[in-house]
C-alpha cells in the first residue's frame, strides 16, 4: 500500500494497488496449464500475451470495496469463461428487454460497473510495456458520475448508459478497455467485458431513441441485444488482434476450454 489521496473519495488514506479493469477479470483470461498462460492484452498498439496489467495506487480500501459491491463481484460471478460458450442472456436479435422480464440480470449493478470503469478512464494510469490506455474526457458530467459512484447523487439526464449483450454464438473471453466512438457526433465511449458491451453517451446531442432506451433513466431499465453494437466490438477485436495470428488466438481459446473441461470432469 501507499499513503496518498484517494482519487474517488479524496480522503487521505492507504491506497491499494488498484486496477483499471478488475483484477479477477485477468484471472479468468488465464490458463495455468498453457505454455504461455497469460491473457491477450493490448499494449503499445499491439496485441500480445502478457502478465502485466494496467494498475497504479489510486483508490483507498473503502472505495475498492465500493467498486466490488457496486457491480464487480456480481459481473465476475456471471460471465462465461470458455471460448465458444453461449452467453446466458441470449434471447433474440436487435431487441430490448426490460428489467422486469430478466430478473436474473441486475441492471443496477451492471450500470454501476459500467460507470466505475468509464470514470476510471479519466485517471492517468502507468504505462504497460510502452502502451498507455487513452484518457477519457467526461467534461462537466465527470463530477456527477463521481458523486453517483460515491452514492451521493443520481445521474443527470445528459448521461446515458446502454448495457448490451454480445449477440453472436462464439463468445470471446476477453476485455477491451474504454475507447471513443468516433462516429457518433457527440461524446461517446464504449468497452467490452466478457460478453457485455457498455456504451456511455454524454451531452445534449444524444438521439432521442438512445435516451429512451437508457439502462439507467428509462423506467424499464432496458438491456439491449444489438447486432450493430456487436459488429462494432467484433471489428475492434479483429483490428487489435491483427498483430497476432488469428488462428493461434482461436487455438489458444479452444485449448483453454479443453483444459478446463478436463479439470471440471475430475471435480
Amino acid at each position: 500500500m501507499k499513503r496518498g489521496k484517494c482519487e474517488l473519495c479524496h480522503a487521505v488514506a492507504d491506497l491499494r494497488d488498484s486496477h483499471y479493469l478488475p483484477k479477477s477479470g485477468y484471472k479468468k483470461m488465464r490458463a495455468s496449464d498453457l505454455k504461455n498462460p497469460n491473457p491477450v492484452v493490448l499494449s503499445g498498439g499491439k496485441a500480445k500475451q502478457s502478465s502485466l496489467r494496467v494498475r497504479d495506487y489510486k483508490f483507498c480500501g473503502a472505495c475498492e470495496e465500493r467498486f466490488n459491491k457496486g457491480g464487480e463481484a456480481w459481473i465476475l460471478n456471471k460471465i462465461p469463461q470458455n471460448y465458444g460458450d453461449p452467453f446466458w442472456l441470449h434471447t433474440g436479435n436487435d431487441l430490448l428487454f426490460p428489467q422486469a422480464s430478466i430478473p436474473e440480470a441486475d441492471m443496477a449493478k451492471l450500470v454501476y460497473f459500467a460507470l466505475s470503469i468509464f470514470w476510471r478512464g479519466t485517471q492517468r494510469w502507468s504505462a504497460v510495456e510502452g502502451g498507455q490506455p487513452p484518457k477519457l474526457y467526461l467534461g462537466r458530467q465527470e463530477k456527477a458520475i463521481r458523486a453517483f459512484l460515491l452514492g451521493r447523487g443520481k445521474l443527470p439526464e445528459d448521461v446515458i448508459v446502454t448495457v448490451a449483450v454480445w449477440p453472436y454464438k462464439k463468445f470471446y473471453p476477453m476485455a477491451l478497455m474504454p475507447r471513443a466512438d468516433a462516429g457518433s457526433g457527440y461524446r461517446s465511449y464504449w468497452f467490452y467485458f466478457f460478453g457485455f458491451i457498455f456504451l456511455l453517451a454524454l451531452g445534449r446531442k444524444i438521439p432521442p431513441q438512445q435516451r429512451r432506451t437508457c439502462s439507467y433513466h428509462s423506467p424499464e431499465k432496458f438491456l439491449t441485444l444489438s447486432l450493430g453494437l456487436g459488429s462494432l466490438v467484433k471489428e475492434a477485436i479483429s483490428t487489435e488482434l491483427l498483430s497476432l495470428d488469428r488462428s493461434k488466438i482461436e487455438g489458444m481459446f479452444k485449448e483453454i476450454q479443453a483444459i478446463r473441461s478436463k479439470t471440471s470432469s475430475k471435480d
